[in-house]
């Protein structure tokens, strides 16, 4: 490098130098006059390099708002009656309550009373303190302030007193909420077209339970049984469970006064493979339902082919329907084997009386587990549906 481009360096880096300095000069006196000028303001105290806080200077309200909402976003309402105190909390703000339908990034529906309003979310609801990284989910209930026709905006997330989460796919240690304040999960798989896979009913029993909601299993496509007692005594190891189990078709009319009942009044998360028959249900037992889930873009237009979250369809008679793809994986994610052993009840009242304490059920001698099996005390299928998602998590 020759002497002039060293020195002409040399004096472009000088000049950067002093830029930077003037730079900080400025942010020190800006925070400064604005902590001597407005006393409400949160003071912002410069480094010992004459840089101040890398946020936002904002009044000291605000600061606490937004620290009380890192903190009580996504967490449980505990020991009230939801409903009454949404609706409390509503009476006493200026906006109106509203139910979160359907989300997007960014964006959500939400309907207040008859109304439908496309919402951005306030930049304040931040997710950073719940454990989340979603803070508005499909089932939330919220303070919108609307705008104009047809719009608002996101002011308040109200405490959930449920939520069905799954860990995050890219943050393990994060958790995404799917759907908020609901009851009871349906597991919705069909005899035939697709085949029944059992295997799937008890990763989607596991999501349940480790959501503390209530399992309804449905069989749908019972017309193309051939043997409808045998389906019966093939699946009353759940209902020895305890788990209802619905056997339902619609070109029949089979079972869809009892699926009526069991969604009546409840908020209930649909889970199942694509095919098994859950629009046609859910059109059976109420024709009014819209399943045509409108998506939502970026600039509020319509018709976008986006995807979205999850969809929750209000049901004429009372309640909701929450539609939602892929949610099978969240069953094993975090379980570990011997946490498997709970939620299959039937099988660990068996191992109590294995010769071996840490007996897996595959190859141990004294197993009762596999005794039961063989005396067919126990079904087959459910301890190969153990023994395959115990070798998930090893």
């Amino acid at each position: 490098m020759s002497k002039r481009k060293a020195a002409h360096k040399e004096q472009q880096r000088q000049r950067w130098q002093e830029q930077r300095r003037a730079r900080k000069t400025i942010r020190h006196n800006t925070a400064a006059n604005q902590e001597k000028h407005r006393q409400d303001w949160q003071p912002l105290q410069p480094d010992e390099f004459g840089m101040v806080a890398d946020r936002r200077i904002m009044p000291r309200d605000e600061e606490e708002r937004r620290q009380a909402l890192e903190t009580e976003v996504g967490q449980p309402l505990p020991g009230r009656d939801a409903e009454q105190a949404w609706h409390d909390i509503a009476a006493e703000s200026p906006f109106p309550l509203g139910v979160v339908i359907e989300v997007s990034r960014g964006l959500c529906r939400v309907m207040v009373g008859q109304e439908r309003l496309l919402c951005d979310i306030r930049g304040a609801l931040i997710a950073e303190g719940t454990g989340l990284v979603n803070v508005v989910a499909v089932g939330d209930r919220v303070l919108v302030r609307p705008l104009e026709a047809g719009h608002g905006l996101v002011e308040t997330v109200l405490a959930r007193r449920s939520g069905l989460v799954r860990p995050d796919p890219l943050y393990s240690h994060l958790k995404q909420i799917i759907a908020a304040n609901v009851d009871q999960l349906l597991i919705v798989a069909s005899w035939r077209e697709p085949h029944l896979w059992l295997l799937m009913i008890d990763e989607y029993l596991i999501a349940a339970a480790r959501n503390h909601l209530q399992a309804v299993i449905c069989i749908n496509k019972m017309d193309l049984a051939e043997d409808p007692a045998g389906v019966r005594t093939l699946l009353q190891p759940y209902e020895a469970l305890g788990y209802p189990v619905l056997l339902t078709s619609v070109p029949a009319g089979l079972g869809l006064a009892g699926l009526h009942q069991a969604l009546c009044g409840r908020t209930t998360v649909l889970a199942g493979l694509s095919g098994v028959g859950k629009s046609s249900l859910l059109m059976a037992i109420d024709p009014q339902l819209d399943l045509r889930t409108r998506t939502i873009s970026r600039k509020f237009s319509e018709g976008r082919h986006t995807t979205t979250q999850a969809v929750m369809l209000p049901l004429s008679a009372g309640g909701y329907v929450v539609d939602t793809p892929g949610i099978r994986e969240m069953g094993l994610a975090g379980l570990t084997p011997p946490d498997l052993l709970d939620h299959y009840p039937d099988i660990a009242a068996l191992a109590a009386r294995c010769r071996f304490s840490d007996c897996t059920h595959d190859h141990e001698p004294g197993c009762a587990v596999k005794a039961a099996a063989a005396r067919h005390q126990l079904p087959a299928w459910r301890l190969e549906n153990y023994q395959r998602l115990l070798a998930q998590m090893c």
